[in-house]
């Protein structure tokens, strides 16, 4: 577990993220989140230990450039389904493309290797990317001009994972490093926003997690409340069927979309992509990350396999 601590910086009260450049205040809300987070990483490692002599699958698993912390649903996944974990791409039956940059060059790989490559396409997962195909598949826009759109829209910076987003009146002046997106009325009784997180693995969505915030924390990463869903409850064939062509578009084999509904028109918006998707949720009940573990970990075998018996 000390080799974690590398991943991060501590100074002035402030959790700085090698990976992403993403700084978190060192407060009460941080400690609680890790506290809250462990008792279920602990159970996944007995878990594993208690398969040891029962393995569920023999699928051995690579990553390039860096392999997945504990606390990335990839981790989580791979050690449910009981993978091994190599780092030799030529034995691996799947090779992940796993790197927290929001651009990024994937190392070259012989045919044979690409054959088994996840994520690999999916190199750039900036807001500005995500809202050019994100109009493309779904015929209207996301992204606009903030010196000539007249209302209110959302304020965010390129960079992935960063939460320093923020709401303001256009026409403003462009502000190099931001994008500027459609202010979403995603609110629910006037106090709570609503994001739908939705891992999608090969196309597919097999479950949603609902995340609550404060309306006046409209933009942070902290929850006061998730919960899991079905999908059919929450969209339509043709929104799952675009939300699946959205992800081929932008080459995400595995991985998690926040999409939110506006309250005015009904329409779904994607506002971001996360190609190395963290989780479960901390504020999912333990019953719950339990369930949704088990879906997603049918749902990355299935990908893998589907992989391998074509090869």
């Amino acid at each position: 577990m000390a080799s974690w601590l590398s991943d991060f910086e501590i100074k002035d009260k402030t959790i700085f993220v090698k990976s992403t450049g993403a700084k978190l205040p060192l407060n009460m809300e941080i400690i609680q989140e890790a506290l809250s987070w462990f008792p279920f990483f602990l159970v996944e490692k007995i878990k594993s230990g208690l398969r040891m002599f029962s393995r569920q699958t023999d699928l051995k698993i690579a990553f390039t450039p860096s392999t997945p912390r504990p606390w990335y649903m990839l981790w989580v996944s791979a050690h449910r389904a009981d993978m091994h974990f190599v780092k030799d791409l030529a034995q691996a039956d799947a090779i992940f493309f796993f790197e927290d940059q929001t651009i990024s060059t994937p190392p070259h790989l012989s045919d044979e290797q690409a054959s088994k490559s996840f994520n690999f396409s999916c190199n750039d997962i900036s807001k500005s990317r995500v809202g050019e195909v994100f109009e493309e598949v779904f015929g209207y826009a996301l992204a606009v001009d903030p010196q000539s759109y007249h209302g209110p829209v959302a304020v965010k910076s390129e960079t992935n994972g960063v939460h320093d987003g923020y709401s303001a009146t256009a026409p403003i002046a462009r502000e190099e490093g931001m994008v500027y997106q459609v202010l979403i009325d995603n609110t629910v009784d006037g106090k709570w926003v609503e994001d739908l997180r939705c891992p999608i693995i090969g196309g597919d969505i097999e479950l949603i997690f609902i995340k609550r915030r404060p309306l006046t924390n409209r933009f942070a990463n902290t929850n006061a409340n998730v919960t899991l869903h079905s999908p059919d409850d929450l969209l339509s064939k043709q929104e799952r069927k675009q939300l699946k062509q959205f992800a081929m578009a932008m080459g995400l084999d595995w991985g998690g979309m926040d999409v939110l509904r506006n309250q005015h028109d009904g329409k779904i918006y994607v506002v971001d992509v996360n190609k190395t998707d963290m989780g479960p949720p901390i504020a999912l009940s333990l019953k719950d990350k339990n369930k949704a573990t088990s879906i997603l970990t049918n749902q990355l075998i299935r990908l893998i396999e589907s992989r391998t018996t074509r090869t």
